[in-house]
């Protein structure tokens, strides 16, 4: 029977709240991947920072996984600058859950599950903005330059910080989508989903639940959308959906 895992980078954001209506109303829990400029700066709110603090403790006193995507969303190259916004998005996670866990003594997830994103010091999921990457380089040689292409370099820094990595089976560009891209955004979540349990294996979505500030902006009403269709078609298959890390 199919399984798949639903993950959203780059949140909190505009369509966050409804997002997580779609859910509650499934009753499925998702892992979260919170940038931590997007809740201390909320730039795509006006800077309305209690509204983004209120979007993520929601994540979390409703069961679901919320994890770290860095504070500043970094490309590749500024690997070196990696382990500063890698801990500056850490520490955002961390006072979010010190505060749910000073309110309630419990949180319960979406059909009844316990959840544990309450507990301030417990491990942080990561995320690496951008996702792992080749890393092409031209190197300086006697006769001229030589182009060559690398692991990503960031692998080093949470490798020597004893962090794993939460990737994903596919990606599906959701950024990019137009605000009435969600029926073919979900048609291309079934079929992935379809795919990769044709392989035996569970699939890991990608999605987005906000932006970075680059000129697609911060909505996401396609993705919205788009899982709202997915869950529907799921719960008629009987599909099941699980949350990364497990």
């Amino acid at each position: 029977m199919p399984r798949f895992a639903l993950t959203f980078d780059d949140g909190p954001g505009p369509s966050t709240a409804a997002l997580l209506d779609v859910l509650d109303a499934a009753s499925v829990p998702a892992t979260f991947f919170v940038l931590g400029r997007n809740v201390a700066e909320a730039p795509w709110g006006g800077g309305d920072t209690a509204r983004a603090r209120a979007l993520v403790l929601r994540e979390l006193t409703s069961g679901h996984v919320v994890g770290n995507h860095t504070y500043s969303h970094l490309r590749p190259d500024r690997w070196r600058e990696l382990r500063a916004d890698l801990e500056r998005g850490a520490e955002v996670v961390r006072g979010l859950r010190s505060e749910v866990r000073g309110t309630v003594s419990e949180v319960r997830g979406p059909g009844g599950v316990r959840g544990t994103g309450s507990e301030p010091r417990a491990p942080i999921a990561f995320r690496l903005p951008y996702g792992i990457r080749l890393v092409e380089q031209t190197i300086a040689a006697p006769s001229g330059t030589v182009n060559s292409v690398a692991i990503d370099p960031r692998l080093a820094v949470i490798a020597s910080l004893g962090l794993a990595h939460v990737h994903w089976t596919s990606d599906f560009d959701d950024w990019a989508a137009g605000p009435h891209d969600g029926p073919a955004l979900a048609r291309k979540m079934i079929a992935h989903v379809e795919q990769i349990a044709a392989l035996g294996l569970d699939a890991v979505l990608d999605l987005h639940d906000s932006g970075t500030g680059s000129s697609f902006g911060y909505e996401r009403a396609a993705t919205v959308e788009g899982v709202r269709l997915l869950l529907a078609e799921a719960a008629r298959r009987g599909w099941d959906t699980f949350t990364v890390p497990v």
